[in-house]
C-alpha cells in the first residue's frame, strides 16, 4: 500500500490497474490484525485522494465495501495511567483506532466528490453514509443531555465524522477559491443538513468543551462544500462555540477561522458581521478580561490579543471598516479603541503592541479623509485642510493617537535595543507619518505647541524632530525614531 501511494503517477498513467489495487487496498483495510488495518485506512484515503477522479466511477462498490467499516462506536475512556500504556495498547485503544476511522470518512468523502461521479450519484453515495450518523445523534443525545459521558463522545465522533467527510468531499478546496468553483446545489443542500445537525447537538451541549471541539472542526470543514451558504447560521454558530465555559484558546482559534470566512466572502458577509460585531466583540472581551493564572494562560491570552487585532486588520483590509463604525456598533467604537490603546502600551508583549500600532495606521489610513501632505512632502492644493471620513477624527488622531507613540518608551522597563521593541518603535513613527499626511501642519502646531514641549525638548530638540519628520520619507523617519528614542534613554 505505502508503494502504491508513494508512485500514485504511474496509475495516472497506466489506470487499467487501479481496480487491480482497489480490490487489494479494501481486503487490507479489513485485516484481522488491528495495526495492520488502522494504517490501511490512512493509506486508502491518500491513494484515494490522488487519484479520486479514477475512482469516481468505481466510487458505489468502493463504499458499499466500506460501508461495515463506518459505524461508529465510542468508548468512554478507561481508567488506566496513559504513561503505563504499551504503544501496542496505544495503537488498539478506541480513541486511536476512531482518529483512524476518520481516515475512511475522508476517502469516501474525496469518492463521492469525484468529478467523474454524477451530481445524482454524489447525493446517493453521500446520504447512504449520513443518514445512519443522523439517526444515531438524534437517538443519542437525550443521554448525553443527561451528562452521559459515552454518549457526548458518540455525538462528537458523529460530528468528527460528518465534518471529516465534507473535508474530503471539498478535497482541502481553499475557502477563498470556492466561490469559483461550487458545489452544485443539490449537493449543498446534502451537506446543509450535516451543518444543521451539527448545530442542533452544538445547541444542546455547548457546555461541553469537545462537542464545542468538533463543531468548529465540522464548521471549517462545511465551509469548503456550502460556501456562502452557511452565512446566515453564522449567529448560532457564534453562540454555540463562544459560551461561557470558552477558553480563550477556542475564542482565538474561532476567530482565525472567521478571518478566513471574511477574507473568501466579504461581499456576502457585510449584513451578517454588521450585526453580529458588538455581540462577538463582547465576547472576546470577556476573553480578555479574564486574570491569567499560570503560563499555559498567558500564552492563551497572548494568543487571543493578537488574533482580536488582526481580526479587526482583516476587516479593514478587506473594506468592511465601515462595519466598526456603522449605526449598530458606533456606541461601541470608542470600547474599540480603549482597547487598541491599552495594547499599544502593553510593556510585557511587543508582539501585541506593534500589531495594535498596525491596527491605528489601518484606521488612520481607512477614515483620515485624503493626503494634506503629498508623498513629496508638500501640502496638497486640492485638499488644503483636513478632510477626515469620520466628523472629528482629524483631532482625535493627534490628541488621542499621536501620544500613544510615547507611552511605551517611556515605562522603566521598555528596551530600545530589543529586536522587538524595534519594530514596535517602527510602527509607531508610521502612525505619527499617517496622522502628519492627514493634517499637516496641524499636527505639526500641535507636536511642537503641546505634545513635545510637555516632554522636557527645548526649541532646538522640537526644530530637529519636526523637521525629520516634515523631510524623510517613512522608511528613513523609522529609522530616525528609534534612534531618537534609543538616544534619549528609552531603555
Amino acid at each position: 500500500m505505502n508503494i502504491c501511494v508513494r508512485y500514485s503517477s504511474f496509475f495516472e498513467k497506466h489506470t487499467q490497474y487501479i481496480t487491480t489495487v482497489l480490490e487489494n487496498f479494501l481486503k487490507l483495510v479489513h485485516h484481522p490484525i488491528m495495526k495492520v488495518k488502522t494504517k490501511s485506512w490512512y493509506l486508502f484515503q491518500r491513494y484515494v485522494r490522488l487519484l479520486r477522479t479514477h475512482v469516481g466511477p468505481l466510487a458505489e462498490t468502493v463504499i458499499q465495501n466500506l460501508s461495515d467499516l463506518l459505524t461508529i462506536k465510542a468508548e468512554a475512556p478507561a481508567e488506566t495511567d496513559g504513561d503505563d500504556m504499551s504503544s501496542e495498547d496505544l495503537d488498539s485503544s478506541a480513541d486511536t483506532i476512531f482518529t483512524s476511522q476518520l481516515y475512511l470518512f475522508e476517502a469516501v468523502g474525496s469518492i463521492c466528490g469525484a468529478n467523474s461521479v454524477p451530481i445524482d450519484k454524489q447525493i446517493q453515495l453521500c446520504q447512504s453514509v449520513m443518514l445512519p450518523i443522523f439517526s444515531d445523534m438524534e437517538q443519542t443525545l437525550p443521554a448525553a443531555n443527561s451528562s452521559d459521558e459515552r454518549a457526548v463522545l458518540q455525538i462528537h465522533h458523529d460530528i468528527m465524522a460528518l465534518g471529516t467527510l465534507a473535508r474530503g468531499f471539498s478535497d482541502w478546496a481553499s475557502i477563498s477559491t470556492l466561490s469559483n468553483n461550487p458545489p452544485a446545489p443539490e449537493v449543498r443542500a446534502v451537506f446543509g443538513r450535516v451543518a444543521e445537525a451539527t448545530l442542533v447537538a452544538l445547541e444542546s451541549l455547548k457546555t461541553s468543551f469537545i462537542i464545542r471541539t468538533a463543531a468548529r472542526f465540522a464548521f471549517s470543514r462545511l465551509i469548503g462544500v456550502l460556501g456562502s451558504q452557511i452565512l446566515p447560521q453564522l449567529p448560532r454558530w457564534i453562540d454555540g462555540l463562544l459560551t461561557q465555559s470558552s477558553t480563550n484558546d477556542e475564542v482565538a482559534l474561532f476567530l482565525r477561522l472567521l478571518d478566513q470566512v471574511i477574507f473568501a466572502f466579504k461581499g456576502d458577509i457585510y449584513g451578517f458581521l454588521d450585526s453580529l460585531f458588538t455581540g462577538l466583540l463582547r465576547r472576546v472581551f470577556s476573553g480578555l478580561n479574564n486574570q491569567a493564572t499560570g503560563t499555559d494562560d498567558e500564552i492563551q491570552l497572548a494568543e487571543l490579543k493578537r488574533e482580536y487585532l488582526n481580526f479587526l486588520l482583516v476587516i479593514l483590509n478587506n473594506d468592511l471598516g465601515s462595519i466598526i463604525v456603522s449605526g449598530t456598533n458606533q456606541p461601541f467604537f470608542d470600547t474599540v479603541v480603549e482597547t487598541i490603546e491599552h495594547f499599544t502600551k502593553d510593556e510585557e508583549d511587543y508582539p501585541t503592541a506593534k500589531m495594535a500600532f498596525q491596527v491605528l495606521v489601518k484606521m488612520c489610513s481607512t477614515w483620515g479623509g485624503p493626503d494634506v501632505i503629498s508623498t513629496a512632502g508638500r501640502t496638497n492644493s486640492n485638499t488644503p485642510v483636513p478632510q477626515p471620513a469620520l466628523p472629528g477624527l482629524d483631532r482625535f488622531m493627534i490628541t488621542r493617537f499621536s501620544p500613544l507613540c510615547w507611552a511605551l518608551p517611556a515605562t522603566e522597563s521598555f528596551n530600545a535595543q530589543d529586536a522587538q521593541a524595534r519594530l514596535v518603535l517602527g510602527e509607531a513613527a508610521n502612525l505619527q507619518k499617517i496622522i502628519y499626511s492627514k493634517t499637516g501642519q496641524e499636527y505639526l502646531s500641535w507636536l511642537r505647541d503641546n505634545e513635545l514641549r510637555s516632554m522636557g525638548m527645548n526649541d532646538d530638540m522640537i526644530n530637529e524632530y519636526l523637521s525629520k519628520m516634515t523631510g524623510l520619507d517613512t522608511k528613513a523617519f523609522r529609522a530616525y525614531f528609534q534612534a531618537f528614542v534609543s538616544e534619549a534613554g528609552g531603555g
